[in-house]
């Protein structure tokens, strides 16, 4: 089978949709099919426009930018590749770029699936501006693709909630694995500790340092600990800010800044932990967070807000712990119950456990929507 999967990103610019849209490339290669991803050449301009990366085919378009990623805009299409495609798979109706390719091969006669992500999400968004105007264009997106859009997947069950209830929507839930290395893998924790030299207990973050994943109202919370418990954040993204805020309230010694970090030493990270917590402030920003997921796979609980498709994966008390966001003393709170109680931290850690799904899984159920849907 030809496949062809579509977004505005592919690696090496690194990301939730660009790992999820490489890990189901990769792993549909390991079938012994035929896999191109179409994308722009936007954070891989020192790339070639054509190349192949573990078995997959990769053309990167030219496109311009509007400002925003999802307002990638496509100048050309492959109009030979995916005039020949078995199926043309798009991510995110939010991305204009995965429409426009969507919409070409929907022209071209081709089967078209999209996963849809972040339905009406951004009403909550701090940013006024987008507040107002995002729902605008991200409502015509929506009925745009769903236009266009042969087989509607979600990644989501907030997703599949929304589209069911508001637009008589159904689809099919596949959701993000991981893989089977990253179950399996040997105890990281005391490698981790050692490289870092971190003794003491910690919660940990991971994922982009950006506003909306409310960074700074975790930080915040660690004013409010008085137990002997860190904070160590991991992931890309500018740290002054945070750091600043540290300093400025007077917990920079609690706080750890790593950076970016491989897989192993994630896995180390998230095996010493007391809990790895989501602290997002936006439904838009928490689809379907694979770290929850990684966490899980490594039996550990989860400490998460109750924004976008979070309170549909977590059940406060079973599998993890839930707290209002942008509540600095919640998020302390629930951090101090896990410290005070491993029994607990594990026994949440095991019941998520039973919520993963692996990549092989999750591969195999799309190869037979591909062919069935």
């Amino acid at each position: 089978m030809r496949i062809i999967h579509v977004h505005h990103h592919y690696w090496p610019v690194v990301g939730g949709i660009e790992n999820v849209v490489r890990a189901l490339a990769e792993g549909m290669v390991k079938l012994g099919h035929e896999v191109h991803v179409v994308a722009s050449r936007y954070g891989a301009e020192g790339r070639p426009r054509e190349e192949v990366v573990n078995g997959v085919h990769v053309h990167r378009v030219r496109s311009v930018r509007l400002g925003y990623p999802d307002l990638t805009y496509p100048l050309e299409y492959p109009i030979d590749l995916l005039k020949n495609a078995d199926v043309v798979h798009g991510h995110s109706q939010n991305s204009l770029f995965t429409v426009k390719m969507i919409e070409k091969a929907k022209e071209l006669g081709v089967k078209t699936v999209m996963h849809f992500m972040a339905v009406d999400a951004l009403n909550d968004h701090p940013n006024l501006l987008i507040r107002l105007l995002g729902p605008r264009y991200a409502g015509f997106a929506l009925r745009r693709a769903l236009d266009l859009t042969d087989v509607v997947l979600v990644r989501s069950l907030r997703d599949l909630d929304i589209l069911s209830r508001r637009y008589g929507v159904n689809a099919d839930y596949v959701p993000d694995g991981v893989s089977n290395w990253f179950i399996e893998h040997e105890y990281g924790g005391g490698v981790f500790r050692k490289k870092y030299s971190i003794d003491k207990d910690y919660v940990l973050y991971v994922g982009r340092l950006h506003s909306l994943k409310g960074i700074g109202v975790l930080i915040r919370s660690m004013s409010l600990i008085k137990a002997d418990v860190d904070l160590v954040i991991i992931g890309p993204g500018d740290k002054k800010p945070y750091a600043e805020l540290a300093e400025r309230i007077g917990v920079s010694g609690k706080v750890h800044f790593l950076g970016f970090v491989d897989e192993e030493l994630k896995i180390g990270a998230i095996d010493a932990s007391l809990a790895v917590v989501v602290p997002s402030i936006s439904n838009y920003v928490e689809v379907y967070p694979m770290v929850i997921t990684e966490a899980w796979a490594r039996g550990k609980p989860v400490i998460a807000t109750m924004v976008g498709g979070i309170p549909y994966r977590v059940k406060h008390m079973v599998n993890g712990l839930l707290v209002p966001p942008k509540d600095p003393k919640a998020l302390a709170d629930a951090i101090l119950l896990l410290a005070g109680n491993r029994e607990l931290g594990r026994r949440l850690g095991v019941e998520g456990k039973k919520n993963v799904y692996t990549w092989d899984m999750i591969v195999d159920k799309l190869i037979k929507i591909y062919t069935t849907g």
